[in-house]
């Protein structure tokens, strides 16, 4: 994290004050400039633009150390301030952000918004929050990291030391939501492992805290006059959601007596399959296939490996299973089908059309997804996204076509990528 400015978006409240003041003492300590960022509408630029330099001027006053503070006044069309504030956010990786914050719940978010949460949430990079009780401890030297030993709390790791370095401060890591285990040197073990892990171990010390996670570490922040600083991943949860599932970080965020360093990490980029179980769109690029069997939609599969191969494209193989209808015995209770059975033979049967794929197409790199339900539906669902859909043409007899459909002719109804239909088979005729 290079800091060469500490940008502090204002409105003129009581806490955004309160961030200016707070951003004016990292800023001396990281040897930056600091900037008033407002945001307003073209009608209220020129007040917003007077109210600011006026603020900067009385800010300057009261620093008293030479500093100039800077100033700027964007402008938005449609009221979008959270939109404006992360696309400049976004425009200066350089800048070290400082937002004040009410702390709102998760119902007072809903109902009055909440920008430095949006921002903090949609920005997804370290942004310094304050809060309304965060105080300035000018002879402070701690910048805290709350862990859980989860991968998300440790996203946070690589800023803080950042942030810890060009502060002047040491990293403390503190372990959180150890309730379940008993207080021994051994619950160290997790932080000791972590902290040789930090560019200058010897500079870091490890505390265990226990009980609820948000009440522990605002009263351990609170106890502690050496932290400066706390800093703390999110998952950035949205208010509608808090309503239900609360986010620890802006329960701390609430009471804490010190400013949080807060990141909510970017997702990584999901893979096939947990796109498909999570729901989301895989925006790859891809050709997708669906297939019954190697051998009766083998024109299809050879068509679309050959396209994929032209285009540099993933080829994802799909095929679908459904549990077959029951039967009555000879007593009149019907006999269950082996659900096992049919998934065991619809995953071997995907296996071997995927070895057949790779086998004749040595370069070219295969996906196989295997899923139970309507195949149009699957087909559609998981062609979100995809550059290509192949699908097979059998001619079943006009009998056979309205007892069981035609999944090739389903599928146009409902899949939105471009779509090619390959015949397999001869014409049938009844």
């Amino acid at each position: 994290m290079s800091i060469d400015t500490v940008i502090v978006p204002v409105d003129f409240s009581e806490v955004s004050l309160a961030a200016v003041d707070q951003g004016c003492w990292l800023a001396a300590r990281a040897g930056a400039t600091v900037e008033l960022v407002a945001v307003t509408t073209p009608r209220y630029v020129n007040v917003t633009a007077s109210a600011l330099a006026s603020l900067a001027k009385d800010t300057t006053d009261t620093v008293r150390d030479g500093r100039t503070i800077g100033q700027s006044v964007i402008t938005t069309e449609d009221d979008d301030v959270e939109g404006r504030l992360v696309a400049e956010v976004l425009s200066r990786p350089k800048a070290l952000w400082v937002v004040g914050s009410h702390g709102r719940t998760a119902l007072g978010e809903l109902l009055f918004g909440s920008i430095s949460a949006d921002l903090v949430r949609d920005a997804e990079v370290p942004i310094v929050v304050v809060g309304r009780h965060a105080i300035i401890r000018p002879e402070a030297s701690v910048l805290a990291v709350a862990l859980d030993g989860t991968d998300l709390a440790e996203t946070i790791l690589p800023a803080a030391v950042d942030m810890a370095n060009r502060l002047g401060m040491r990293l403390r890591l503190l372990q959180v939501g150890l309730d379940h285990v008993s207080g021994d040197s051994n619950d160290t073990a997790y932080l000791a492992r972590l902290s040789e892990t930090l560019p200058h171990p010897e500079h870091a010390d490890y505390d265990t805290l226990y009980g609820d996670v948000d009440e522990e570490l605002v009263s351990y922040v609170e106890r502690a006059e050496d932290v400066a600083m706390l800093a703390m991943a999110t998952h950035g949860v949205p208010a509608g959601a808090r309503l239900s599932v609360p986010s620890t970080a802006m329960r701390v965020l609430r009471h804490s007596t010190v400013p949080m360093l807060m990141l909510h990490p970017a997702a990584p980029e999901p893979t096939m399959r947990q796109a498909v179980r999570e729901g989301l769109e895989d925006q790859r690029n891809r050709v997708l296939v669906g297939v019954d069997t190697y051998a009766a939609s083998a024109p299809a599969i050879e068509w679309a490996a050959a396209e994929a191969e032209r285009m540099g494209s993933i080829l994802q193989v799909i095929h679908t299973w459904s549990i077959p209808v029951g039967v009555a015995s000879m007593y009149g209770y019907p006999i269950w089908p082996d659900i096992d059975a049919c998934r065991t033979q619809a995953l071997d049967e995907v296996a071997e059309t995927g070895a057949a794929i790779a086998k004749a197409h040595p370069t070219l790199i295969v996906e196989t997804l295997v899923a139970e339900g309507n195949p149009a539906q699957v087909i559609a669902e998981q062609s979100h996204g995809a550059r290509l859909v192949v699908l097979g043409r059998h001619h079943h007899g006009r009998i056979a076509r309205i007892l069981v459909g035609s999944t090739s002719k389903a599928a146009l109804h409902h899949v939105t990528s471009p779509i090619v239909i390959v015949p397999c088979d001869d014409e049938v005729v009844d």
